[in-house]
């Protein structure tokens, strides 16, 4: 191999890999947490598609069911110490889905956004 095709292949395979590193993590699909007492309800569904998120709040007290919707962008983000951090942007904030950094992590069956378990909806 010629010393240029060895250079223009190094740069290709360069560029390539921060193209892959610029993407960074993103996540897919619908994630929900759901508590019931005393006849009321309060489910809190995240949707994710690429670098966007859907956020969905539907509370039932006494068969009134209220739902607040909130959409924007995420970004992953891992810590020098291994740890995650997801950063949320909402287009509109509301009281139930306010933008932040909070601690992340993912498992097979559920993500955790701060202290908040959402597990996988199956498709």
């Amino acid at each position: 191999m010629s010393f240029k095709k060895f250079v223009t292949t190094a740069l290709v395979m360069v560029m390539l890999v921060c193209s892959m590193a610029a993407c960074g993590k993103s996540l897919s699909g619908s994630y929900e947490s759901e508590v019931e007492l005393l006849g009321q309800s309060w489910n809190v569904t995240y949707t994710f598609k690429g670098k966007n998120v859907e956020a969905v709040s539907k509370v039932t007290i006494l068969g009134n069911v209220q739902n607040t919707t909130s959409t924007g962008t995420y970004e992953l983000v891992e810590n020098a110490d291994g740890t995650m951090e997801i950063t949320i942007d909402f287009e509109n904030e509301t009281d139930l889905f306010k933008d932040g950094t909070f601690t992340f992590e993912e498992a097979e069956e559920y993500i955790k956004i701060g202290k908040s378990q959402y597990n996988k909806i199956a498709k």
